[in-house]
C-alpha cells in the first residue's frame, strides 16, 4: 500500500520565496502542498483548517510575524521549519523548538537537505505496554513500523512543544540510522514507561538518563548536567536539585 503524502503549508510574504520553495517541493513524490499564506492572520487560519504535518514559516511579517503564528497554533501537530534572512532570529527560532531553520535565499540543495531531515524524523507514540519491564525500553510506532529503541540507547528526552525529541546514544544512532527520534509522548508518559529512577526529570522539558550523568555543575545562579557524549549541558530546575543530587549520590 503506497504511504499517504506528508500535507506541507508554505507561509511567506514574499512570493519569489514561495515559489522557490514550491519548486523543491513539487519534486519530491514524499509531499504535496495544500496552501500558500503570504500574512500571518491567515496562517493561523489555514494550519487550523488544513492540519498540515508540515509547515514552513517565515519570520519576518507585518503585523503577526512567524513566532506569533507558531505561539497561537501550538496546541497543533506539525514539524515547524522557521525562514528568515537575518541570523540573529536562529536562537529564538530553536527556542521555539522548531524542528529546522533555513536563512534566505536557501539554495534547493539546501531545501532538499531540511525536507529529508524532516521526512526521517518521523512522529512516532508509544505503545503502552504498562505490565511491561521497563527495562526493556521504548516501543515506538507510526502508521506501519514498529522501532524498539532499548532504554540505554536514550541519552535524554527533551521537550518540544508539542513534540518531544528521543537523543540517541552512540550504539542507539547506530541501531537506528538516526541521531533523534521524535514523539508526540509526553514527558510524564515516557517516565511511567522507562522508570522514575533510571530517567530523572530534571526540568519540565528534559528527561535524562541517570547512568549517562557525567557532572553536575554550578553555572552562576543555576545548575546544569553533562551528559556522555553530549555537547552541551542540559539546564536544571531549582526546584528539582535536591531530588538530582539525592538520586545521583551527591552530597549537599
Amino acid at each position: 500500500m503506497t504511504a499517504s503524502k506528508k500535507r506541507v503549508l508554505i507561509v511567506d510574504d514574499e512570493a519569489p520565496a514561495r515559489a522557490q520553495l514550491l519548486s523543491v517541493i513539487e519534486g519530491m513524490a514524499e509531499l504535496t502542498v495544500v496552501a500558500e499564506e503570504g500574512d500571518g492572520r491567515a496562517a493561523i487560519v489555514a494550519i487550523s483548517e488544513h492540519r498540515p504535518d508540515i509547515v514552513f514559516l517565515d519570520i519576518d511579517m507585518p503585523e503577526v510575524d512567524g513566532f506569533e503564528v507558531a505561539r497561537a497554533t501550538e496546541h497543533l501537530m506539525y514539524q515547524l521549519v522557521f525562514l528568515t534572512a537575518h541570523h540573529q532570529h536562529a536562537l529564538q527560532a530553536f527556542e521555539t523548538h522548531a524542528i529546522d531553520y533555513l536563512l534566505k535565499p536557501a539554495r534547493p540543495s539546501v531545501i532538499e537537505k531540511c525536507l529529508a531531515k524532516v521526512l526521517r524524523q518521523e512522529v512516532l507514540t508509544l505503545q503502552k505496554s504498562p505490565a511491561e519491564d521497563p527495562s526493556s525500553g521504548l516501543v515506538l510506532t507510526d502508521s506501519g513500523t514498529s522501532h524498539l529503541v532499548e532504554r540505554d540507547h536514550v541519552v535524554y528526552i527533551e521537550g518540544l512543544g508539542r513534540y518531544r525529541r528521543i537523543h540517541l546514544s552512540k550504539d542507539g544512532v547506530s541501531a537506528h540510522r538516526l541521531e533523534t527520534l521524535l514523539s508526540d509522548t509526553t514527558l510524564d508518559e515516557f517516565t511511567a514507561q522507562l522508570g522514575e529512577q533510571a530517567f530523572l526529570r530534571v526540568h519540565r522539558s528534559y528527561l535524562v538518563n541517570a547512568s549517562q550523568v557525567t557532572s553536575l555543575k554550578q553555572r552562576g545562579r543555576g545548575n546544569e548536567l553533562f551528559l556522555a557524549g553530549v555537547g552541551s549541558p542540559i539546564p536544571v530546575a531549582r526546584s528539582r536539585l535536591g531530588a538530582i543530587k539525592s538520586a545521583l549520590g551527591i552530597g549537599g
